[in-house]
């Protein structure tokens, strides 16, 4: 891109005061430089994202690269995630922010109320999950928007694809303390009561197996009503828990993997 990196006067001025900043919009661009019409700073804008110094997020959205290159820079995935699409950082991404998972994902997740689709970003991939009603129990921490750590258990219990499986979810809630009542609300508001089954057998085999304190078991199992199996969409053989009335077709070893095998 060596033929592509001089920036003419204007093209300066304008990347001068974007440099500092991660991510810039339109409007902001047009609050910063009132006396600059909005033709031309659209040309500027255009003309810096051909030079690898912007690149576009969406409309009006840019990525600010502190230098010019053709693979994005991206310093903070979960902001990148954020402005392209309203919601809140949830499932692994909200784990890994607080600290309970082991690893750097490379999809992050993005909870909303109705739009699900996603975007691949240099080497991210940002997952948007619609999840209506349920898009809710949201806190601001460190510089973005993100489910509060109750309501990341909960989604994750929610759609457990979404955050490693039951192993992840297993080993995080072992080495946190909880907010059991604000947990406990997310159920009575929004839980069938499969998923209310579904949880207390993984919850009770946490607390028999590894001695975690969990409060509020009883509640869980207040909602065994009929048969569900552990995984809806999986396979119709394991093994079955008659006090949960839960098919277990996944297996303690794989719930607590990490807890048998380190």
């Amino acid at each position: 891109m060596d033929k592509n990196i001089y920036l003419r006067k204007q093209e300066q001025m304008v990347f001068h005061a974007l440099s500092p900043r991660d991510i810039v919009t339109t409007k902001e661009l047009e609050g910063e430089f009132p006396q600059v019409s909005s033709a031309q700073l659209n040309k500027i804008v255009s003309q810096l994202c051909a030079k690898g110094y912007l690149r576009r997020l969406k409309r009006g959205v840019y990525l600010v690269q502190e230098t010019p290159s053709k693979v994005p820079y991206i310093k903070n995935p979960y902001k990148v995630a954020l402005a392209l699409y309203n919601g809140y950082i949830g499932f692994s991404s909200a784990l890994r922010i607080y600290q309970l998972l082991d690893y750097e994902p490379f999809t992050i997740f993005v909870v909303t109320v109705n739009k699900s689709r996603e975007k691949k970003i240099g080497d991210y991939t940002v997952k948007a999950v619609a999840m209506g009603k349920r898009a809710v129990g949201i806190t601001f921490h460190e510089g973005i928007y993100i489910s509060t750590l109750a309501k990341t258990f909960f989604d994750c219990f929610y759609k457990p694809q979404y955050c490693g499986g039951y192993s992840a979810i297993t080993k995080a809630l072992y080495d946190v303390e909880l907010d059991w009542d604000e947990f406990l609300t997310y159920f009575v508001a929004f839980a069938s009561n499969s998923l209310w089954q579904r949880t207390g057998y993984v919850l009770a085999l946490l607390k028999e197996e590894t001695g975690k304190l969990i409060p509020g078991l009883e509640r869980f199992r207040r909602h065994v009503k009929t048969n569900t199996k552990l995984v809806p969409s999986g396979t119709s053989s394991g093994r079955y828990n008659k006090g949960w009335m839960v098919l277990d077709n996944l297996g303690e070893e794989n719930i607590l993997s990490w807890w048998y095998y380190g």
